[in-house]
């Protein structure tokens, strides 16, 4: 089973100039746990990603929710392609301490955001996972 089988909803991104409210009030309505932060001019450009983590980090810090969403975003982001084995993602998530993936295609172009719900919404995605994880444990893989 491949990421693009799993992608569930459609990518949301926010521009980098807007603000941290701003941020969190989409995460809010979309009942997203984190935003791709794309470049105001060219939405195609990946800035960052900003999780609800970042955003609390971000609050108690003492930042201010007028702030830049691109101030506070994680600009090292985890991407992994949409052809990949679902078990890809759910190593880079573990290696990397983190929820979500950003998705990319063969052109490095943004497909979504894969999340450990996604992963472990279905039974098959689990099984896909196992399976990966088998096949490292017989080749010698960690």
């Amino acid at each position: 089973m491949n990421v693009r089988d799993i992608l569930t909803r459609p990518l949301v991104t926010i521009p980098s100039g807007l603000t941290v409210l701003d941020a969190a009030k989409r995460m809010v309505e979309g009942n997203l746990g984190l935003l791709v932060v794309c470049d105001g001019n060219d939405v195609s450009r990946l800035v960052g990603v900003v999780s609800e983590r970042d955003i609390i980090r971000a609050v108690t810090a003492g930042k201010n929710l007028s702030s830049r969403v691109d101030e506070i975003s994680t600009r090292q982001v985890i991407t992994v392609r949409a052809d990949a084995n679902v078990g890809e993602a759910a190593k880079a998530m573990n290696k990397h301490g983190i929820r979500h993936v950003v998705v990319i295609d063969e052109q490095d172009r943004l497909v979504g955001v894969v999340s450990m719900r996604d992963l472990v919404g279905e039974r098959a995605t689990l099984n896909a996972i196992l399976q990966s994880h088998e096949k490292d444990v017989f080749v010698g893989g960690d």
